[in-house]
């Protein structure tokens, strides 16, 4: 099923030479994991390696099996850019440290619209 969502991205772990494995908070079905096939060797494609940064706020296109497995993201679009968040080393530390306690702590893979719209305050 295809869905169209509001993510934001908790974590992103290479998998093999040219995929990406990346954990999400999903506005329509909690955390979500995602497989991305060749996105670290594509040059043209519509999903770029840089949109799965820590903490950032993404608008998805994706396949959702509901199965449990890795599902597949077929378009991406920054919802709200940042200009020196991923630029700055303070910035960047802190955004590590928010990224890693919040992929820890949420543990939950159902929709929570109030857990959502906390962390997706521009």
């Amino acid at each position: 099923m295809q869905i169209t969502t509001k993510a934001i991205v908790l974590s992103s772990l290479k998998y093999g030479d040219t995929s990406l494995i990346v954990r999400a908070l999903t506005e329509s079905d909690g955390l979500k994991s995602y497989l991305l096939k060749g996105v670290l060797s594509s040059k043209k494609g519509k999903v770029k390696p840089a949109y799965f940064l820590p903490l950032m706020q993404l608008e998805i296109v994706a396949n959702h099996s509901n199965k449990g497995t890795l599902e597949s993201i077929r378009e991406v679009k920054v919802a709200s850019p940042y200009r020196t968040l991923h630029n700055d080393i303070l910035k960047n530390s802190v955004v590590l440290f928010l990224a890693e306690m919040l992929g820890s702590s949420i543990h939950e893979q159902e929709q929570d619209q109030e857990l959502f719209d906390i962390w997706n305050k521009p």
